[in-house]
């Protein structure tokens, strides 16, 4: 067991992303021989098949090929990381930094933290991947990132999570709604009227779910991806919407104004949060990121 080495563990991960051993072997500048070699060899240490070779069909994970290749990426991480530990001891960050955000929220987050990192450590490589929540913390729990900003209500098992900025639902109306005076809206005054969610899993389905428990059944006429999409539909009128935040503003892409009403019934707190794998200690970076999150994102 002691013979496994970070180059068999590079292997096996660039053998998980590229999918098979001659794209893994292109990517890290070796030959296919090479890569099958120290897959064999790793396998023979750990006494397990890692991968299910398929001629002209790529390379599969076995179940504990891909358990290896998690905790593999978190090992090479981990050692990408000693570089910077003397650093670190003298205040300075270095090395890569790992991160997913919520796709819808991005935009508004992810310029302003590579910004941030950028003239305040600058030897941080920072990398960012969008996506769901369910894309993002499947990720996390793969290796594939060091922390992910997420809502809370995504929350997944084996996920901790550090505040960052709590939220709460409230209702978008086009400024030309009946309603858009008033200064609350109840969900029955909404009852009836088509409704435009996001079609991103969990959040939509959150919101739909949290409308049914206080006893209305929202009429979801669209559903999109797209939270300007959304904005624009309900500029112009068609629909309402629940969402987090009027951001970027209160006018559509198109011109259309818009405006955000607390919701009269008693709704769920939300949470802006930070996202990593549980058990894990955030490092110094991660530290850093939240710490930053915390003073450009309050209010949300």
């Amino acid at each position: 067991m002691n013979q496994i080495t970070l180059r068999q563990l590079r292997y096996l991960v660039a053998v998980a992303d590229a999918g098979s051993l001659a794209a893994a072997g292109d990517e890290l500048f070796v030959s296919q021989t090479a890569v099958s070699l120290s897959l064999t060899q790793l396998e023979s240490e750990l006494g397990a098949p890692l991968a299910i070779r398929r001629k002209s069909k790529g390379s599969v994970l076995t179940a504990a090929g891909v358990a290896v290749a998690a905790r593999a990426r978190r090992i090479l991480a981990d050692t990408d990381e000693l570089a910077g530990v003397v650093g670190e001891l003298q205040g300075e960050l270095t090395g890569s930094l790992r991160m997913g955000c919520y796709g819808a929220y991005s935009p508004r987050i992810m310029p302003a933290v590579i910004e941030h990192f950028a003239q305040e450590h600058p030897r941080v490589t920072v990398t960012v991947t969008e996506g769901s929540s369910t894309e993002l913390q499947a990720s996390l729990l793969e290796g594939k990132l060091d922390a992910c900003l997420i809502l809370q209500g995504h929350l997944q098992a084996d996920i901790a999570s550090s505040l960052i900025v709590r939220v709460i639902p409230k209702v978008l109306l086009s400024a030309n709604h009946p309603l858009a005076a008033e200064a609350r809206v109840s969900f029955e005054d909404l009852d009836g009227l088509p409704a435009v969610l996001s079609s991103v899993k969990p959040s939509g389905t959150l919101v739909e779910s949290m409308i049914r428990s206080m006893g209305f059944q929202p009429d979801v006429r669209w559903r999109s991806s797209n939270t300007e999409t959304i904005r624009s539909m309900v500029g112009r009128g068609l629909a309402y919407s629940v969402l987090l935040s009027m951001w970027p503003g209160p006018t559509t892409q198109e011109g259309f104004p818009l405006v955000l009403k607390d919701i009269t019934e008693t709704v769920p707190e939300n949470a802006f949060v930070m996202a990593y794998p549980e058990g894990t200690q955030p490092s110094r970076k991660l530290e850093e990121l939240l710490t930053f999150c915390r003073s450009a994102f309050d209010p949300f």
